[in-house]
C-alpha cells in the first residue's frame, strides 16, 4: 500500500474558560500525506490544508506525484515553485469566484507554503501533532496544555467528518466519497485500474498513484457545484436573487465549470478502468433534484 489516508473536514471550537466572549472557531480541511518510496527506504510527512476539499485534494496529488516520480521533495536543489502549483490549481475557478479561498502545506508540522488567509489555531494543531503523530486526536489535549501554561484555560470541541479515503497500490487504488446533497447524505466508492489491450498484454498506461486524488477532487467539485448553483438558479427565480448579481455570475461560470468537470471525469474513465459503487454520481440529476426540491434558505 502506497498511499493510505484520508481527507477530514474539521471545526475547531475554541472557548475560554469564564469568559463570556464568544469562542473562537477554525475552519478547514485536512488530508496526512505520509509517503514511502516503493523501496521503503525514502519517507516524508506532509499535511495539506485548504478552504475547500476539492483544492485539498489536487495539492495532495501534485505532492504524491512529484514524490513519485521524482523523489523526496524537501531538500532538492531546486525548490518547488508552490506559487505556481497553486496557481494552476486555482486559476480556472477558484481564485475568480472564491477569493476566500486559502491553502496550506506542511512538512513535519512547519510550514513550507500558505496561500490566503488561514486560522493560525490550526497551525498550533500541527505542531503538537508532530510531537503525537500516531494519535492525532491526542493533538487537542496538548494545545489545551499549552494555552495553560501560557496562562490561559480553554475548552476545544473537534468535530470531524471523513470525506474521503483512499488506499492506493502500483496498479490500482480503491477511494470512498461522503456525497452531501440538501436532506441526504450518501456513500460511494470507485476502484480504478490501469487498462489493458488484452489479458495477457502488459499496461497499456502506466497507473500513477495520485490518480485516484485527481478524480475523486472532480467530484466533490462537481457535486458543490449542481447543489450551489441550482439553489442560486432556484433564488434568482423565485425573485430572492439579482440575474445581474455576483452570485449569478458564479452560478453561471459554475454550469460552464460543470461541463469541464464532466469531461475530466471521461478522460479519466478512457484512460484507466473504473468501477463504481453504486453507480456514478450525476451532476445533472443533482441540479434537477435541486431544482425541483430547492428550499427556501440554503
Amino acid at each position: 500500500m502506497l498511499i493510505n489516508t484520508s481527507l477530514l473536514r474539521e471545526r475547531f471550537v475554541i472557548k475560554k474558560s469564564g469568559l463570556k466572549e464568544d469562542p473562537l472557531v477554525a475552519l478547514g480541511n485536512r488530508i496526512l500525506l505520509p509517503l514511502t518510496s516503493k523501496n521503503g527506504e525514502l519517507t516524508e510527512r506532509f499535511v495539506v490544508r485548504a478552504h475547500s476539499m476539492h483544492t485539498a485534494l489536487r495539492m495532495a496529488s501534485y505532492i504524491t506525484q512529484e514524490f513519485y516520480k521524482s523523489g523526496p521533495i524537501i531538500n532538492r536543489p531546486k525548490a518547488l515553485d508552490w506559487k505556481n502549483i497553486w496557481f494552476d490549481i486555482t486559476t480556472d475557478f477558484e481564485r475568480p469566484h472564491t477569493p476566500e479561498t486559502w491553502i496550506c502545506v506542511y512538512h513535519n508540522g512547519k510550514i513550507i507554503f500558505k496561500n490566503g488567509e488561514h486560522h493560525p489555531f490550526l497551525d498550533v494543531i500541527e505542531q503538537c501533532d508532530i510531537k503525537n503523530r500516531e494519535e492525532y486526536d491526542r493533538a487537542i489535549k496538548i494545545a489545551e496544555d499549552i494555552f495553560m501554561q501560557a496562562g490561559k484555560t480553554v475548552k476545544i470541541d473537534h468535530e470531524i467528518n471523513i470525506a474521503f479515503v483512499i488506499g492506493a497500490m502500483e496498479k490500482q487504488a480503491r477511494c470512498g466519497l461522503i456525497m452531501r446533497i440538501p436532506e441526504s447524505t450518501s456513500t460511494f466508492n470507485f476502484q480504478l485500474k490501469s487498462l489493458k489491450t488484452d489479458d495477457n498484454s502488459e499496461n497499456k498506461i502506466a497507473f500513477p498513484e495520485h490518480i485516484g486524488f485527481e478524480l475523486a477532487a472532480d467530484f466533490l467539485e462537481g457535486i458543490q457545484l449542481s447543489v450551489t448553483a441550482a439553489f442560486t438558479e432556484q433564488q434568482i427565480k423565485n425573485g430572492h436573487l439579482s440575474p445581474l448579481s455576483p452570485q449569478a455570475k458564479k452560478m453561471h461560470s459554475s454550469f460552464k465549470r460543470i461541463g469541464r468537470l464532466n469531461a475530466s471525469i471521461s478522460a479519466f474513465e478512457n484512460m484507466y478502468a473504473i468501477k463504481y459503487r453504486p453507480e456514478r454520481p450525476d451532476f445533472t440529476q443533482i441540479l434537477e433534484n435541486i431544482r425541483n426540491n430547492a428550499p427556501d434558505e440554503f
